[in-house]
């Protein structure tokens, strides 16, 4: 499947495509900048297509909720056993906070739209709690009905990444209610927990919202989808990965110290936890990009 990509749409100027060719496969990504309307919400627009040369990856846990959308042959999500199950992903999935690893196939290449949004940028377009979809990968149309593959028709309807990202921001767009507008409080306890890389006490973000204890957990939930404490735990061991040298000798504690871990110990539960493998073994897979690694 070839990984070459037009790219001709209103916002050409706000698109890069990286293309990638090695041992793990060929393919090819044109990431977009979203419109300054949906900048709040959304923090980037995708478009892959290619083949890799392993079986399964495993994408781990992020700040981001995902909207997936498959133009090209069937993949699947991997439900964890036992027994294992293969889900066929077909069409348009939603993919909410997520708190461990998802696995997934591609057997026959990838042709996927996404869209990451933003902590708090679901609610506005999907008009449900985001508690509802934490930790759940489900078809759109099981939320939105069965409407949304019009939108999966009309992008198939044209070959150019530009135009594509212009129908699924037109759509976005369309969908957007002020009535779910974040909180300015949770919006400014996400950028507290961000710019900390998840070492905020939760205590402080709780003072300066000036409600309870009790009440910030509750709307952070409905919010965000995870409760704060979670997404400082998730963002902490992103910056872990960040400052992981992969080819060189590795000082855990050093590591564990920077990123605000109380020791070595907790730095390798999260490791386990949000990736399945002790920090010993992640280093010996491969990683396709910054946030997935090689399964088999």
């Amino acid at each position: 499947m070839s990984g070459e990509q037009r790219v001709d749409g209103s916002q050409s100027s706000r698109v890069s495509v990286h293309r990638h060719d090695d041992a793990l496969g060929t393919w090819s990504v044109a990431s977009c900048t979203p419109c300054p309307a949906l900048a709040a919400h959304v923090s980037t627009l995708w478009f892959g297509a290619g083949q890799v040369r392993y079986q399964r990856d495993r994408i781990l846990p992020s700040s981001n909720c995902f909207l997936l959308i498959n133009l090209g042959p069937r993949q699947y999500l991997i439900e964890p056993g036992p027994p294992e199950r293969r889900i066929a992903f077909d069409d348009i999935w939603y993919c909410g906070p997520q708190q461990s690893p998802i696995d997934t196939e591609a057997p026959h290449g990838s042709v996927l739209l996404g869209v990451a949004f933003r902590a708090s940028g679901v609610r506005p377009w999907l008009h449900a709690d985001a508690s509802e979809c934490a930790e759940r990968v489900l078809p759109l149309s099981a939320l939105l009905g069965d409407s949304v593959q019009g939108l999966r028709q009309r992008l198939l309807e044209t070959s150019d990444a530009g135009t594509r990202f212009d129908l699924v921001e037109a759509w976005l767009l369309s969908r957007l209610d002020e009535r779910y507008r974040p909180s300015t409080w949770v919006c400014n306890a996400l950028q507290r927990i961000a710019a900390s890389a998840g070492q905020v006490a939760i205590a402080s973000l709780v003072a300066e919202a000036g409600v309870s204890r009790k009440h910030f957990a509750e709307r952070f939930a409905v919010e965000v989808g995870i409760g704060a404490k979670s997404m400082a735990r998730i963002l902490r061991f992103q910056r872990a990965l960040e400052l992981l040298p992969r080819h060189q000798r590795v000082p855990w504690a050093e590591l564990a110290a920077h990123c605000g871990y109380y020791d070595q110990s907790h730095l390798i539960r999260d490791f386990r936890v949000f990736s399945g493998y002790s920090p010993e073994d992640f280093l010996q897979r491969d990683m396709p990009d910054s946030n997935s690694l090689v399964v088999r």
